[in-house]
C-alpha cells in the first residue's frame, strides 16, 4: 500500500511512481477508498507537460476519476521559472474539473524541481518545507526491490527503444525454408526459454522473432504468449529483440514489448513503446497496427491493466495450436 499522508510522502514518491523524475510538468495522482484499511488507494499516477492543452487533459482525467470511482486527487506543479504561473493556472483549472466530477484535491502542491533540498509549497495551506531525497522514500525502496529502474528523465527511458545493430535476416529466412510449418512454434518455445532464464536474445532469435511478428497477426498474437512466464521477463526480452529489426516486425515487436511494460504496471515505459512503434508505422504504412491502437486507447483511458490480461490468454491459445508447449 502507497501512503501519501503528508507533502513530503507524496513529493518523495513521485518519481517511483512514474519511473523517472519529471520536470516542467504536472503530475496528477488519483486515489480511491481502501478495501482493506483506512488508506487511501492509488488508482492512478499521471505526468502530463506543464504547457498542455489542459481541457484535453481534464476530459480525459476527470473520465478516469468518473469510472474508477476516485475520491481525492493529489496535484503537483513540477516547474520553476517564468513558466510557472501558466502551469500552476493548467493545475488549478485541472482540480477544478476533478473537483466538480467526486474527487477532492487533497494537496496542490509546487515545487521547481524534485531534488533533496528543493523548496515546496502547498497552495491549500501555504505550508512549506524541502523535498527529501526520493531514493529514500519507502515507495523507491519497492520499485527497486521489484527489480525496476528510476531514472534521471523520461529520455533516459526513451532511449531505451534506439534500434541497435540491425539483426541479419539471412539466417532466419534459411531456418524457416529449413523448419517449415514447425517454424514459429519452435521460435517462440526458444524465445520464452530465453526470457524465463533472462538471457539476452540473439540477433539470429530476434531476426527469427521478427519474421514471425511480422507475417500476420495472428502470429503476432502468439507471442503475447511470452507473459504467461512473467510480464518483465517478456518485456525484457522483447524489447531486446524489437531493438534489432527495422519496419513492420519492429512495430508488432515493440507493440508486444508495451504491452508487456503495461502488464507490469510501468505505464509511462508501455507510452513510449506505444509512441515508438507508432512512429516506425509512419515508415511501414502495410504494418497492422490495430493491437496498438487498442493499447494506446486502453493506456490514455487509464485501463486497469487486468483488463488487457485476456490478450495473453488469447496468445497462449494460439501458440498452443504451434505446437508450443507452456509448464
Amino acid at each position: 500500500m502507497i501512503r501519501l499522508s503528508t507533502a513530503t510522502d507524496v513529493l518523495a514518491a513521485i518519481p517511483a511512481m512514474l519511473g523517472f523524475v519529471p520536470v516542467q510538468s504536472i503530475v496528477a495522482i488519483l486515489v480511491g477508498e481502501s478495501d482493506t484499511d483506512n488508506a487511501p488507494r492509488v488508482i492512478l499516477a499521471a505526468r502530463y507537460d506543464a504547457d498542455t492543452d489542459v481541457s484535453s487533459v481534464a476530459y480525459q482525467l476527470c473520465g478516469i476519476a468518473v469510472r474508477e470511482q476516485a475520491t481525492g486527487a493529489v496535484l503537483t506543479a513540477v516547474v520553476g521559472g517564468p513558466d510557472a504561473s501558466a502551469a500552476l493556472d493548467n493545475m488549478a483549472m485541472l482540480g477544478d474539473g476533478l473537483e466538480a466530477h467526486g474527487a477532492r484535491v487533497m494537496m496542490s502542491l509546487h515545487a521547481a524541481e524534485i531534488v533533496e533540498g528543493a523548496q515546496w509549497v502547498n497552495l491549500e495551506t501555504l505550508e512549506r518545507g524541502a523535498v527529501p531525497d526520493p531514493s529514500t522514500s519507502a515507495v523507491t525502496a519497492t520499485m527497486v526491490a521489484e527489480g525496476r529502474s528510476i531514472e534521471t528523465t523520461r529520455a533516459a527511458i526513451a532511449a531505451r527503444y534506439g534500434i541497435a545493430a540491425e539483426a541479419d535476416p539471412r539466417p532466419a529466412r534459411e531456418a524457416f525454408h529449413e523448419q517449415g510449418h514447425d517454424f514459429p512454434g519452435v521460435t517462440i518455445t526458444e524465445l520464452a526459454a530465453v526470457a524465463r532464464s533472462r538471457e539476452i536474445p540473439s540477433a539470429d532469435l530476434a531476426a527469427r522473432v521478427g519474421m514471425v511478428a511480422a507475417a500476420s497477426p495472428q502470429l503476432r498474437d502468439a507471442l503475447l504468449s511470452l507473459a504467461h512466464y512473467g510480464a518483465a521477463e517478456a518485456h525484457a526480452a522483447m524489447l531486446l529483440v524489437a531493438n534489432q529489426l527495422r519496419g513492420v516486425a519492429r512495430v508488432q515487436t515493440l507493440t508486444a514489448a508495451g504491452l508487456f511494460a503495461y502488464l507490469d504496471g510501468r505505464g509511462t515505459e508501455a507510452g513510449i513503446a506505444f509512441e515508438v512503434a507508432r512512429e516506425t508505422a509512419d515508415t511501414a504504412p502495410e504494418a497492422d497496427t490495430g493491437l496498438l491502437d487498442l493499447l494506446d486507447i486502453a493506456l490514455q483511458n487509464g485501463i486497469h491493466p487486468h483488463a488487457v490480461a485476456e490478450l495473453v490468454t488469447i496468445g497462449v491459445d494460439v501458440a498452443q495450436k504451434l505446437g508450443v508447449e507452456f509448464d
